[in-house]
């Protein structure tokens, strides 16, 4: 099975499309088979690299059919390795339709077992910047999660306030019964700024979760450059926008060590080495049967 990593966060703004996108570039770029479901309401990752193959059909027939995808919900990026289902569900229709469902939390689940996705290494799913029952179910997909939060008080507070409780929910349905827990939360402190504010805030956050169970903040930290626009706007991943292998803080240097954080099989490899064995690489809380 591949490892499933979710982006969520209840606050929008704070870059999980940004990163869930160059994250899955470089991985692809490495040379294994990417994955990318777009499960926000505003397609922005649908949107994010450019297609050369639009599938008939997208998330909403992954959800609507109790998480049983089928080849014609996959698009084709232009990027070799990195494929696609799009979001095609705009408002709440499709929120609705999972409330009516008891299965809810366990539909995204069940379709990362799905033989149509044992060929992909890496599946990563994108949600929406609030509480909602599809980020939920992204949630309960996940071998472990992806919270970006920007060193500042407005999100730092929603984060604590908001994701966190939502995981807390969600694996105190394991103690009624439920035969399933949320896979760990990582915290990626995401365009920092250099100011004495912002290294506060990033201080706060490592000292205030330091001690949590489920809950831990990544060594690695995003710099605020225009680098990750540029990129965007260029609809290329940004390792490949800015190479400068010299500055420390480049985005080819932050977005790898990004990957040797969650993945310590990869560390100290760069994409377009040789003779690297990169398939079914555990990451962070990842079981050994759940590595392909």
């Amino acid at each position: 099975m591949p490892v499933v990593i979710s982006f969520v966060s209840t606050k929008g703004g704070v870059g999980k499309t940004t990163v869930a996108a160059n994250l899955g570039g470089l991985l692809a770029a490495f040379g294994m088979k990417v994955l990318a479901i777009d499960a926000d309401v505003q397609p922005s990752l649908s949107k994010f690299f450019p297609v050369h193959y639009r599938s008939p059909q997208g998330l909403s027939a992954v959800v609507t059919s109790g998480g049983n995808p089928t080849p014609d919900c996959i698009s084709r990026t232009i990027f070799s390795n990195f494929d696609l289902i799009y979001s095609d569900t705009p408002g709440a229709g499709l929120q609705s339709w999972l409330n009516q469902r008891e299965d809810r939390l366990m539909i995204l689940r069940r379709a990362m077992r799905s033989p149509v996705l044992e060929a992909y290494d890496i599946v990563l799913i994108d949600t929406q910047g609030a509480v909602g029952e599809l980020q939920k179910s992204a949630a309960m997909a996940a071998d472990f999660m992806i919270s970006p939060v920007k060193p500042d008080a407005l999100s730092a507070g929603e984060f604590a306030t908001g994701t966190v409780a939502m995981l807390d929910e969600l694996n105190r349905l394991a103690d009624f019964g439920a035969p399933f827990r949320s896979g760990d939360l990582l915290v990626l402190i995401n365009a920092h700024e250099r100011t004495s504010n912002a290294r506060a805030l990033a201080s706060v956050l490592r000292q205030r979760f330091s001690a949590h169970p489920k809950v831990s903040v990544l060594d690695t930290v995003v710099p605020s450059a225009a680098a990750y626009a540029a990129a965007a706007t260029a609809r290329v991943p940004v390792h490949d926008f800015d190479r400068r292998r010299r500055f420390e803080n480049s985005a080819w240097n932050i977005m790898h060590r990004l990957a040797w954080e969650l993945f310590p099989s990869l560390a100290n490899v760069y994409v377009g080495a040789s003779g690297v064995k990169l398939a079914g690489l555990p990451g962070p809380g990842v079981p050994e049967e759940c590595i392909a």
